[in-house]
C-alpha cells in the first residue's frame, strides 16, 4: 500500500470541504485556514513569497471560492516591525486543480496614525547660523582647516520608521546646503562643510 504525505491527505480535505461551500463569499473561514495551514506546502509558487502555512491562522480576509480557484487576502506585518505604519495587503489566488499559488501585493492598511511630516527648515536655520558664526556646538565638529561636520544623528535621531528618517535626514541636509550656500559656505561631501575660501584656516 502506497504511503499518501500528510499535506496531500488534508490537500484532498481541503478540496472535499470546498466542494459543500455553495456561495462565492465564504463567511466561514476557520476550517478552511486550518486545512490550508497544514497543506500549504503542497502549493507550488507559494515559497518564492516567504510565507509559511502558520501565519494564516486568524488572517485570512475576503475569502472567495469559485471552483477550482480559491482566493483571499492577508496582511503582512514585517515593515511594522522596522517601524512601518502601514501594513500590506496581499491577495492570494491558489488554483486547486494545478495546486498553484500565486500573490499579488494590492496596497497597505494604515494600521497606526502617520507621524507628522516634521519641519526641518528651523532646525537648519539654527545650525547654520551655528555653523556661520563658527560656534562650538555638541552637534558640530570642527576641524583644523575650517571645516565642519554635521553630526546629523544628534539633529535628526533615528527613532522613527527607516524611510522617514531618510527623508526626513535629505530635506535637513537640502535645507542646510541651501542656507550656507547663501552665506559662501559648500558642502564637501554629506554632512561635511567648507568656508568661504577667505575664512579657511591655513
Amino acid at each position: 500500500m502506497d504511503y499518501e504525505p500528510t499535506g496531500m491527505i488534508v490537500m484532498n480535505q481541503l478540496t472535499e470541504y470546498l466542494a459543500l461551500i455553495k456561495t462565492e463569499l465564504v463567511s466561514n473561514t476557520s476550517k478552511i485556514e486550518i486545512l490550508l495551514a497544514d497543506c500549504w506546502e503542497e502549493f507550488s509558487g507559494n515559497e518564492a513569497q516567504g510565507m509559511e502555512g502558520y501565519k494564516l491562522h486568524g488572517r485570512v480576509n475576503d475569502v472567495r471560492w469559485k471552483p477550482p480557484i480559491l482566493t483571499f487576502w492577508i496582511e503582512r506585518h514585517g515593515g511594522t516591525v522596522l517601524g512601518s505604519s502601514r501594513a500590506e495587503r496581499h491577495k492570494w489566488t491558489l488554483n486547486l486543480d494545478k495546486k498553484s499559488a500565486s500573490c499579488e501585493n494590492v496596497g497597505y492598511r494604515q494600521i497606526r496614525p502617520m507621524q507628522r511630516r516634521l519641519d526641518v527648515r528651523p532646525m537648519a536655520e539654527e545650525i547654520a547660523q551655528l555653523i556661520i558664526d563658527n560656534r562650538e556646538d555638541d552637534r558640530l565638529a570642527w576641524k583644523k582647516d575650517g571645516s565642519v561636520i554635521v553630526q546629523i544623528g544628534r539633529i535628526v535621531p533615528d527613532d522613527s520608521a527607516a524611510q522617514t528618517t531618510i527623508g526626513r535626514r535629505k530635506r535637513f541636509r537640502k535645507t542646510l546646503e541651501e542656507l550656507l550656500g547663501n552665506a559662501g559656505w559648500r558642502m564637501v561631501r554629506a554632512n561635511v562643510y567648507a568656508p568661504p575660501t577667505s575664512e579657511r584656516h591655513t
